[in-house]
């Protein structure tokens, strides 16, 4: 398998033009491993989702992100502001009770290290990476998570970040 990953023509030159007895060999193999996967995928199920959605949600918030620096006229990628709120509400319904805790601890350092990054460096040519991605991230935590901020989220280093952005 990690030959036909990492080389696809040698892939290609393995599963294509057999005969008969080889492809079927090559079918049933790939039915058994198929069987194989969706057992051990449903048995780490729930790890999957705390490692994969957090990296899709910053994915396309990121991906909104260099959208409108690339062409600010352009809000984002999507057809419309809409698409964007869409998508997010989609990976937002994937979150359940059993990884609510890890995502949001993973959305909420997102958001803190891009509040620090904004604090820090405000002057810097960053500055429009920070605000963005900083009011993302806040949006989707207390819009789609249904979170509300309190001091105790922060640490005392960014105690200071908690006063100047949260409770204004």
């Amino acid at each position: 398998m990690d030959i036909i990953g990492k080389e696809y023509s040698l892939g290609v030159k393995i599963l294509t033009n057999n005969n008969a007895i080889t492809t079927k060999c090559i079918n049933n193999t790939c039915v058994i491993f198929n069987k194989i996967t969706k057992k051990e995928i449903d048995k780490h199920r729930q790890e999957y989702y705390k490692v994969l959605l957090p990296k899709k949600i910053e994915k396309t918030i990121e991906n909104k992100m260099f959208s409108i620096l690339k062409n600010p006229a352009n809000v984002n990628t999507y057809n419309t502001p809409e698409e964007y709120d869409a998508e997010l509400a989609v990976l937002a319904l994937q979150i359940n009770e059993t990884n609510y805790d890890s995502i949001l601890a993973k959305m909420i350092d997102n958001f803190k290290e891009n509040l620090r990054e904004y604090y820090l460096c405000h002057n810097s040519k960053n500055y429009m990476f920070g605000i963005i991605l900083m009011n993302e991230f806040y949006n989707f935590i207390k819009h789609h998570m249904k979170y509300e901020f309190k001091k105790e989220d922060f640490d005392e280093d960014d105690e200071a970040l908690y006063i100047w952005y949260i409770d204004e």
